[in-house]
């Protein structure tokens, strides 16, 4: 299932990657998906910064199947690489999400463009539940909060960056 999400941000590029690349925005990030517990990682290697995050979610909401190989609790295992800026200030990043215990997986990138009124942050990314059968409704249920994980980012750089200057 293909996944294509974009959202339009009131400042700069840079700002944008700055304000992403703190460990206090990325813990909120993690707390405003509802996790019982997470774990966020960002470190330097060369030119690249990896965000790797770890949210711990409760499984009640999915198919049975689903629950039964995961038990309660469903661990959403996302990493961010981010490049170097490009000559227009654009950046870009591999995005891979996992979900240990069920063969579902989303792997795509992630960009961070200028615009005349700020930059433009899009989402383009290929979902794929391996499980014969309930496959269908574990990616429809995957891409609803990959979905809902892309706009709590674009609201929370909002939101702090409003409430920054």
């Amino acid at each position: 299932m293909k996944i294509t999400e974009a959202a339009d941000l009131d400042a700069s590029v840079e700002e944008v990657f700055a304000l992403r690349t703190t460990e206090a925005f990325q813990d909120e990030k993690c707390a405003r998906s509802s996790p019982l517990r997470h774990t966020v990682v960002i470190h330097r290697e060369g030119d690249h910064t990896i965000i790797h995050t770890v949210r711990a979610m409760a499984t009640d909401a999915l198919p049975e199947a689903a629950q039964r190989a995961t038990g309660a609790e469903l661990h959403v295992d996302e990493t961010q690489d981010w490049g170097p800026a490009d000559a227009d200030g654009s950046r870009s990043a591999d995005v891979w999400i996992r979900l240990r215990g069920l063969p579902v997986t989303l792997t795509g990138t992630l960009t961070l463009s200028p615009t005349a009124a700020g930059s433009h942050q899009a989402l383009a990314g290929s979902l794929r539940a391996a499980i014969p059968i309930v496959g269908g409704r574990i990616e429809h249920y995957a891409a609803m909060a990959i979905t809902r994980g892309f706009d709590i980012e674009a609201q929370l750089v909002g939101e702090s960056l409003r409430g920054g200057r």
